[in-house]
């Protein structure tokens, strides 16, 4: 197991440790349970080469976050008995293979990342990263940074291997030199690996998003810390931001491109985030040439997407998206009824996270109907959760729900408020169908419902729910 020694000649270290990919294969051995970062960090080309010669390996799993590139592996469902693939978050790419059966969607959120690794007996790690300096350290990138920090550090992780990347990797600041960095003389194996940048465009938002941000933008304030994830709707919210006439900061799991001309005009005063959100090859340019310029800066996922880094920002305004919810405010958002679609993600912190804090707010976004497979129309706001639904997030956690028919407020409420809440904001050819199939319920009887209109959608007043001081501020001390 190579240790981090920077007393030695690091250039010679390095040539001492070049191998190819075919060499650096033969350390892969039965029992291996490798790590493989996220996105751009994932060694395609070790994947491929593996892949080509799977009748030489058994029992060998490969633990990341999402796979942004197409390889064999995912696709071939019988790698089965010579690799496993499991995947903490889903994007295109691995919902192919979750329906190959090739790929494991694992039952985490980012906030158990390194936990879930130690789960699964994670032993070595293979990462493409950049150049080393002149001191030898190889910058992880923008996607790198979110896990660097414990992962690298990680003393169940005997195995390394470096893959050099000049062309795909692009060097960006960090506070510390462990969060973006990993020096040459940890990698037991050094493999020269140049790839393309891998990019994806901006996702436009859909009228459905403009009504649902329409809704979330009143209660936006000077100052006010926002979450924002990576999609239509949080690139409309972003659009809007300019006519504001105050400004933000960001504290997010992930930065977008709109993001960069919004810090550059002075609306975005601070950022902070653990992850590009698949951002364009201009982005990952300016980040390395700007942190320094702008309060910008990339940060361990420990900082910004676990419950407690959370819960050490006043004024949080988490968004987030979701498929469905039932009427008292569960919520389904990483699947779509068993079939999996992304994954819990940051999520949990930030709705969690904000309920805890002074100021917080917090909001779960979805739209009101889909159109099921055999064409027939459907809502996502249901009476209860059908059979076989994936619960991601528990009503108590929810403050509030909002779809492009208006928002409900059900922080903090009784099942009968929230049900009246929730009904108001489906669409409106299903909320009689709502309160008729309720009402079958022990929740809630018709005399419940007396005064009730249910086609006014007004939204509730602009409030902050949370204003008193969360329980971390209270102080104990000892008696005399």
């Amino acid at each position: 197991m190579a240790k981090r020694d920077l007393s030695v000649d690091w250039k010679k270290y390095y040539d001492e440790h070049l191998v190819t990919i075919e060499e650096a294969a033969k350390h892969i051995v039965p029992g291996d349970v490798i790590f493989l970062g996220q996105a751009t960090q994932v060694p395609y080309a070790f994947l491929d080469y593996l892949y080509e010669h799977k009748e030489e390996y058994s029992d060998v799993t490969f633990w990341y976050n999402v796979m942004n590139v197409p390889n064999n592996m995912v696709f071939d469902h019988d790698i089965k008995g010579h690799f496993r693939l499991l995947n903490i978050y889903n994007l295109p790419l691995d919902r192919m293979g979750i329906e190959a059966h090739t790929v494991e969607p694992l039952g985490a959120g980012y906030d158990t990342y390194t936990n879930c690794m130690q789960e699964y007996g994670v032993n070595g790690s293979a990462l493409q990263v950049a150049p080393p300096d002149e001191n030898g350290w190889c910058n992880v990138g923008g996607y790198g940074v979110c896990t660097n920090a414990i992962t690298e550090n990680m003393p169940e992780i005997t195995k390394k291997f470096g893959f050099i990347d000049a062309t795909g990797i692009y060097p960006v600041p960090t506070f510390e030199i462990d969060h973006g960095n990993i020096h040459i003389t940890e990698f037991d194996f050094i493999i020269k690996n140049d790839t393309e940048m891998f990019e994806l465009p901006t996702p436009q938002p859909t009228e459905v998003d403009e009504k649902v941000a329409s809704f979330i933008l009143p209660y936006l304030k000077a100052g006010d810390r926002v979450q924002i994830g990576f999609g239509g709707l949080g690139e409309e919210i972003l659009k809007n931001l300019s006519k504001l006439p105050f400004s933000i900061e960001v504290f997010s799991e992930v930065l977008c491109d709109s993001m960069m001309p919004l810090v550059e005009s002075g609306k975005i005063t601070k950022l902070r985030a653990s992850s590009p959100g698949a951002c364009t090859r201009e982005t990952f340019q300016w980040l390395s040439e700007n942190c320094g310029k702008y309060d910008v800066m990339l940060v361990p996922r420990t900082q910004c997407i676990e419950p407690l880094g959370a819960m050490e920002q006043e004024n949080l305004v988490a968004i987030n998206a979701t498929f469905m919810v039932d009427l008292l405010g569960q919520a389904c958002s990483e699947a779509q009824g068993l079939k999996p679609y992304t994954g819990m993600g940051g999520s949990m912190a930030y709705l969690y996270g904000a309920q805890r804090v002074k100021g917080g707010r917090s909001f779960l976004c979805l739209r009101s109907i889909y159109v099921d497979k055999d064409g027939e129309t459907q809502s996502n706001i249901v009476p209860w959760l059908p059979e076989g639904s994936i619960v991601s997030m528990l009503k108590n956690y929810v403050m509030f729900v909002v779809s492009e028919w208006g928002i409900a407020d059900v922080y903090l409420k009784s099942y009968k408020d929230r049900i009246k809440a929730l009904i108001k904001i489906a669409h409106p050819d299903f909320r009689p169908m709502l309160k008729e199939k309720i009402l079958t319920t022990p929740l809630i009887e018709e005399a419940d419902f007396e005064g009730y209109d249910i086609n006014d959608s007004t939204p509730p007043a602009v409030r902050q729910p949370n204003t008193a001081m969360p329980f971390r501020d209270y102080t104990f001390t000892k008696a005399d």
